[in-house]
């Protein structure tokens, strides 16, 4: 009489565990599938959110204030031209709209929040800038931090500033000259 496992039954044996092998493989590779398909799906909304939001920038004035105050207004004048709303507000959280200023040769000047250490958005912020609306918004720059251009011999009247805003990832970029 032989001892062990026939043939057959080490066949079936080898069998059901192959079967039970593939099936593990198979349940893994679709949870694996499914939460990469939900991770892309995730980045292909913000990514197409963040091309369909778009603002045009319309124009800007700056007036440094002759009555010797250290601080200055620029107005800027901009438009909702993509289909979401675009939120535009002086607060240090989220979201925070974040400017970069250059000089005519596009050195950089400074960085800023506009949280009123350097800029302070006095009309028309905190709210949602709506589709297809024009806003004009006035803007105290303090002639006290970086973002100081109220220096007439660092920044001569007439001089071109150009700047960079980001409105929590939508993108403007404009200049406007320097008036006394």
């Amino acid at each position: 009489m032989r001892k062990g496992l026939t043939p057959i039954v080490a066949m079936i044996l080898l069998l059901m565990m192959t079967v039970a092998a593939a099936g593990a493989s198979f349940y893994w590779l679709l949870g694996l599938q499914s939460e990469l398909q939900g991770g892309t799906t995730q980045f292909q909304d913000e990514v197409f959110e963040s091309m369909t939001s778009d603002i045009n920038y319309l124009s800007g004035s700056f007036d440094r204030d002759g009555n010797g105050s250290t601080n200055s207004t620029l107005m800027l004048t901009i438009q909702n031209t993509g289909v979401r709303k675009i939120p535009i507000n002086n607060v240090t959280a989220n979201p925070s709209v974040q400017w970069t200023l250059y000089d005519s040769e596009r050195d950089f000047i400074c960085t800023s929040n506009w949280n009123g250490t350097n800029v302070d958005c006095r009309t028309n912020c905190g709210t949602d800038l709506q589709l297809k609306e024009v806003r004009t918004m006035n803007l105290t720059i303090t002639g006290s931090g970086s973002c100081d251009l109220t220096n007439s011999t660092t920044y001569p009247d007439d001089s071109l500033v150009s700047f960079d805003i980001s409105f929590s990832g939508t993108s403007l970029s404009g200049t406007f000259r320097l008036d006394t």
